[in-house]
């Protein structure tokens, strides 16, 4: 996953020095890099990176994430921005994306075991050492969202994005004495369709700060500990 988000920013960052003008001009007010201008002057094409860290809410009693071990990090590929002439100050959006999140288990004492079609946090203190539990899903994702500008610079957005979650497994690595052990278990029971709420602020030449709050649970009910999700971090 560095692998993608390295080449994620060099795309950013190829397109950001072909296009350096309409960046400039499009990037510094509307954030993210315009990708083409639309048929008419108030629409354009744009592309959006988040990065921010999971906090999760609602586990239960003996199962802790470490938020700053938990990521998440989105793309949204192409974006469709409308400005109607009748309101220059607002901005409606559709995009479609992908996104990948990691919860963390917190501490070096527990991780992830499937025992039929459960998953489970158990403990494993004493024989493991340097243990680190964790469970990753991968989404199509279809951010809504309406932007009022405030100033030049100043805006902020609100909406919802729409998450077709297409594949989710947890890892475990560890140390057995000598023996260094990476445990992958697929088919975990997390949820096809989840909707979030989104809100962001957006401060200054194009950066944001994102708020995103997941209220269904990651996994389904009885396929594991029920928790949701708090995300917060950065917007381009």
């Amino acid at each position: 996953m560095k692998k993608l988000f390295f080449i994620a920013l060099l795309a950013v960052g190829m397109t950001a020095a072909a296009q350096e003008k309409d960046v400039v001009q499009g990037c510094c007010h509307d954030g993210g890099v315009k990708v083409a201008d639309g048929k008419d002057a108030d629409d354009r094409w744009s592309l959006h990176l988040n990065l921010g860290v999971n906090i999760a809410t609602g586990a239960p009693d003996g199962v802790d994430f470490a938020p700053f071990r938990s990521w998440e990090f989105g793309v949204t590929a192409i974006q469709y921005d409308y400005t109607p002439k009748c309101m220059p100050k607002t901005t409606f959006s559709a995009g479609l994306g992908v996104q990948w999140r990691r919860y963390t288990l917190s501490g070096h004492d527990k991780l992830f075991v499937k025992e039929g079609d459960v998953l489970y946090a158990e403990d494993r203190e004493g024989f493991m050492s340097d243990l680190s539990s964790d469970i990753h899903t991968f989404a199509i994702t279809m951010p809504l969202l309406v932007k009022q500008r405030f100033g030049k610079e100043f805006a902020v957005s609100l909406g919802a994005q729409l998450n077709w979650n297409v594949y989710g497994r947890s890892n475990s690595e560890y140390d057995y004495g000598d023996l260094e052990c990476d445990l992958d278990t697929k088919n975990i029971g997390y949820r096809p369709f989840t909707v979030d709420i989104i809100g962001i602020v957006h401060v200054c030449k194009g950066l944001g700060i994102y708020c995103k709050y997941s209220p269904m649970s990651v996994l389904k009910n009885g396929r594991g500990p029920e928790f949701r999700s708090v995300s917060l971090g950065l917007y381009f």
